[in-house]
């Protein structure tokens, strides 16, 4: 059997007031010994950004996966891009995440709602530059085209 050594990465560097864009998770799986598995663990946000015209999140979650009868099943650690709600607060924004569905190991781990402290230093999601309503994205179609969207409406509506 070859044994390929992988470098030790460094731990990530913490705001420079000492936060860092990591929360507590868990979450709950079905285990081959019942239906009680539990995930326990951390999601580190790595960045916010726009998906679909939603602000979502990008970020890594990584924990443990006990059984139902306690075993420990393993470590596991995945890549995850998720829907996020920022709410402001006095000193940045808090990013709503979840709940989400991670498979983790090959389990299907249903991480609960989770919440990350957002420094108002990153960049607001990009939203001014989406259209608000399905019209006006029809509308920029349209004129990217080259036809008058009023005449393109009312051929539409016989």
């Amino acid at each position: 059997m070859t044994v390929l050594p992988f470098p030790v990465r460094p731990a990530a560097p913490a705001e420079a007031d000492g936060r860092s864009l990591t929360a507590a998770v868990t979450g709950t799986f079905w285990s081959p010994q019942g239906p009680a598995g539990t995930f326990t663990g951390t999601y580190r946000l790595e960045r916010l950004l726009d998906q679909y015209g939603q602000t979502a999140a990008a970020g890594v979650f990584t924990g443990a996966l006990v059984g139902a009868g306690g075993e420990r099943l393993g470590i596991g650690s995945r890549r995850h891009t998720a829907a996020a709600e920022l709410d402001p607060t006095v000193d940045g924004y808090l990013a709503r995440v979840g709940p989400v569905d991670v498979n983790l190991l090959g389990f299907l781990v249903t991480v609960d709602e989770f919440t990350v402290a957002v420094p108002r230093a990153l960049p607001e999601p990009p939203l001014a530059h989406l259209p608000a309503t399905a019209g006006e994205l029809l509308d920029r179609v349209v004129s990217a085209a080259g036809v008058d969207a009023a005449a393109a409406r009312d051929s539409g509506a016989r």
